[in-house]
């Protein structure tokens, strides 16, 4: 379950802003409360702000860490740039600087939390820490790097072993990370760790779906008990379809041939003789009924509406993070979809009967309409605006010097920008005159 998450001197974000879940002393809205571990959490956040205001930069923030913990020690070599990592610009201090994220966390009742500092080129500084119940937190790892030596002085204690401990100190290269380095050589402590960011799903629902469409697909071929639960959102989302055909076929000609021709790249030789015959996609058909006869027929996931893709690309998480207690960040929510429906998803998560496992959802969204008190608490509400110096500011309604009463029109007040983070228009706009 996710606590909190920092970052730094990333994109749009110069000085440090916190995202948190911890909830405050709102009373509303209890079934939106996680208690776990004497610990309060928020079951979701929503992200509001104008365009350009840093909402995306943040959910790129938490993608770009879970991506380098899942991914460093597997997919880069000494010497490939840390993918994602922009530091902010608007200021002539900043872009020889790390860039800077936290991340405070709870997994089986103990309390992590990991910090990582890095340009693309090099990890500056990263540390693990863990805090159980009744004891003293351990920080189980640090590593800075050194300008004068160029190589990185380490620090251990806690539940690391002498000779893990050496393992991570000469086989983590100067652009990977410790913990995945930990969790490819089968160190338990680092291992456990390491799999609670395999349940963060981090996507931008605006983006193409189809990745998502097969990520959901395949896991409704793998797990029936899945795929009848996907199958009653999508017939009850009023989307007029009846059923779903989920099958594994082999790849069209096109799509064939575009691998071969990513596979004749010289740099993946040793996957040259992979077997054609095994390269497969999912099949998704949906099933509708002829109006004058009420026959079945079929179409294609991809003559579908847009909304209606979506919903089945989003699906999928949700329905595995509510099984598992998976934390679900997702870049612009709302895409394609209607906001009774948007609004229904998010019931789903804050419901006490569907969401047992405290699964979370943090979103960003430009639908006003979700922003009410009969949905969210004041600290669920959170917005990001643009300061003069370029950077953004990240704050709930309830961190305000003179939060908004718990019953007001959150909405209306949002709009007419009484707490800010809502466009500036120029003259062209805002007098309707062009010039």
């Amino acid at each position: 379950m996710l606590i909190e998450f920092s970052v730094s001197n990333f994109r749009s974000f110069n000085e440090e802003q916190t995202l948190s879940l911890v909830a405050g002393r709102d009373r509303k809205h209890p079934e939106n409360l996680i208690a776990k571990s004497g610990l309060r959490l928020l079951k979701a956040a929503a992200i509001y702000g104008a365009n350009a205001s840093g909402k995306s930069s943040l959910i790129k923030a938490l993608d770009v860490l879970v991506d380098a913990v899942r991914l460093s020690a597997t997919r880069l070599t000494e010497g490939d740039r840390i993918p994602g990592i922009v530091p902010f610009r608007l200021n002539s201090q900043t872009p020889e600087k790390p860039s800077r994220f936290a991340v405070k966390f709870l997994k089986e009742g103990d309390l992590y939390e990991y910090s990582l500092a890095a340009t693309s080129r090099r990890v500056h500084e990263e540390s693990l820490s863990r805090s159980c119940i009744g004891k003293k937190p351990e920080v189980w790892f640090t590593r800075r790097f050194q300008h004068q030596t160029q190589s990185h002085e380490w620090s251990f204690s806690g539940a690391l072993k002498e000779d893990e401990r050496a393992v991570l100190r000469d086989r983590t290269r100067d652009n990977g990370l410790a913990l995945s380095r930990g969790a490819e050589q089968n160190i338990k402590p680092l291992s456990d760790v390491f799999s609670a960011f395999t349940q963060f799903w981090v996507f931008d629902l605006s983006s193409s779906p189809q990745h998502l469409l097969q990520v959901t697909a395949r896991r409704m071929i793998q797990n029936d008990v899945f795929a009848r639960r996907i199958l009653a959102l999508v017939r009850d989302a009023d989307f007029d379809i009846k059923d779903l055909s989920v099958k594994e076929v082999p790849l069209d000609g096109k799509k064939l041939s575009l691998v071969r021709r990513i596979l004749s790249a010289p740099e993946l030789k040793d996957l040259k003789d992979l077997n054609e015959k095994e390269l497969l996609e999912t099949d998704i058909r949906a099933s509708h009924l002829v109006r004058d006869t009420g026959s079945p027929v079929q179409f294609r996931m991809e003559e579908e509406s847009n909304g209606t893709m979506r919903f089945f690309s989003i699906a999928g998480p949700l329905v595995d993070a509510l099984e598992k207690g998976s934390v679900v960040i997702v870049d612009e929510f709302d895409c394609s979809m209607h906001p009774l429906l948007t609004q229904k998803l998010l019931q789903l998560v804050q419901s006490e009967t569907a969401n047992p496992t405290g699964a979370q959802l943090i979103f960003t969204t430009h639908d006003s309409s979700l922003m009410t008190p009969d949905l969210f608490r004041r600290d669920q509400v959170w917005l990001v605006e643009k300061r003069a110096s370029g950077a953004s500011r990240l704050l709930s309604l309830y961190d305000f010097k003179k939060p908004p009463r718990s019953t007001e029109s959150f909405q209306r007040n949002y709009l007419t920008g009484r707490y800010g983070a809502v466009p500036n228009f120029g003259p062209t706009l805002e007098d309707q005159v062009l010039k």
